[in-house]
């Protein structure tokens, strides 16, 4: 995980070491370890960083083997809740968080590597057992993603298992919204988007051997095989210049694939093995951005040989890619987001977007993504206004004062300075109207 977990303006580098059992904080541009915490047992899971207790600072959580899941102090690392689910069971997924059960506070949910193969939802603050869910039959090795896909504004957690379903959970109280068969054991993450703009949010799901997509009710949109496990799931981005989310994803035999999101069509694919010329197996994620500043979408990817028992035969190499014409928000890290939402919509962060009313407030974004810094143009009709800027734990990070009402749109100059790479709501408030909208920034 990159992002400034301490507040200081500057990135840190979170890092789960299994080997040692340890979590380490590195400064971002030297590498000198901040602080480390050893766990006491090995660490497959990728951590999620939120505001979990509600007092403006931000915790990591993540789950170990022997069935622990962890909360720590991101400014010292300093555990603030240890939660055993079964030491039969690893908590290899990654955590996500959300209020999921519209109390306005946090929720962590993970799930089992053996054991009892539950997925738990945990309270922020204490690490209690709020609900689990009986339904899957097998292991779940990564997380879920999570947004409201039934319109009844709390969300809903979709996440493959290995006995060859998808499951979508509500997010109150772990029951069973509906049940998706893949024919193969489904491996990787989901990811969420409206894949088929029809206005509602669809579920992306990879597996052994394939990939495809769920519509919003349980039935399948597509499917394609694979020639080979997709095991980190796909990186959603528009890509070919229309408005619909197209889905990217790595194979285990080195193919590298992008396919429209609304019908599965092959917009292109590279044989990245064969480019390289030995073994290229895909066991990273993509991540989607535009990293040169050209206007278009790249993709980075990492692939190659990796095993500790004999860690001198390991190799691989990183690519940058090309992937085409597409324009807004890209998929900036792992599961999208520090909270782990694997939602391309942003809708699902707990953080919702408030609609726009006549005569209400009113804004736009230019650059989006961004860089150094975006403008935003601002407009209402009475009171005075206010512009806030906050990450996806909540946290704000920019705040515009009060702005005049009335008369031609406002623009603002908004410097990215203290901000990482990630997700961003702007809100705008007037009087008791409200707007928002999601800024992307890459650093």
């Amino acid at each position: 995980m990159i992002f400034d977990v301490d507040g200081d303006g500057r990135q840190e580098v979170v890092v789960p070491c299994s080997s040692t059992r340890t979590v380490y904080c590195l400064d971002g541009s030297s590498g000198a370890v901040e602080w480390e915490t050893d766990q006491g047992y090995c660490i497959d899971s990728p951590p999620a960083v939120a505001d979990l207790d509600g007092d403006g600072d931000l915790e990591v959580v993540n789950g170990t083997f022997n069935g622990h899941v962890f909360c720590l102090d991101a400014d010292s690392g300093t555990v603030q809740w240890d939660r055993p689910l079964g030491s039969g069971s690893y908590i290899q997924s990654c955590p996500n968080v959300c209020d999921f059960d519209g109390d306005d506070k946090l929720e962590v949910v993970v799930a089992q590597w053996l054991g009892d193969c539950r997925v738990y939802c945990l309270d922020g603050v204490s690490g209690d057992i709020e609900w689990y869910s009986d339904a899957p039959q097998d292991n779940m090795y990564h997380g879920g993603s999570f947004a409201d896909l039934d319109g009844d504004g709390l969300p809903e957690i979709s996440i493959g298992c290995y006995d060859s379903n998808v499951y979508l959970l509500n997010g109150e109280d772990g029951s069973t919204e509906w049940t998706f068969f893949t024919a193969s054991y489904a491996c990787g993450p989901t990811s969420i988007a409206d894949f088929d703009a029809d206005g509602d949010l669809d579920v992306f799901y990879s597996t052994g051997s394939g990939v495809g997509v769920v519509e919003n009710g349980g039935t399948g949109l597509w499917s394609v095989g694979t020639g080979g496990s997709v095991f980190r799931g796909a990186g959603v981005t528009n890509i070919d210049g229309d408005t619909i989310p197209d889905v990217i994803y790595g194979t285990s035999s080195g193919m590298l694939f992008a396919r429209r999101g609304s019908a599965g069509e092959l917009l292109w694919e590279m044989d990245l093995q064969a480019h390289y010329g030995n073994t290229f197996d895909i066991d990273h994620a993509p991540i989607t951005g535009d990293f040169d500043g050209d206007g278009s979408i790249d993709v980075f990817v990492v692939g190659g040989y990796g095993t500790s028992s004999s860690p001198q035969d390991n190799h691989g190499r990183a690519y940058m890619l090309s992937a085409g014409p597409g324009t807004g928000p890209g998929w900036p890290m792992f599961r999208h987001d520090p909270v782990r939402s694997g939602c391309f919509e942003g809708g699902g962060t707990g953080i919702g977007t408030a609609p726009e009313v006549n005569g209400g407030p009113r804004l736009s974004i230019h650059p989006n993504p961004c860089r150094e810094s975006f403008f935003v143009s601002v407009s209402f009709e009475t009171a005075a206004g206010e512009l806030s800027v906050y990450d996806l734990s909540g946290r704000c990070v920019f705040r515009s004062g009060t702005l005049t009402a009335g008369g031609p749109a406002e623009r603002l100059t908004v410097e990215t300075e203290g901000m990482g790479t990630g997700i961003y709501v702007l809100r705008l408030e007037a009087g008791t109207g409200t707007c928002s909208s999601l800024l992307t920034v890459i650093r």
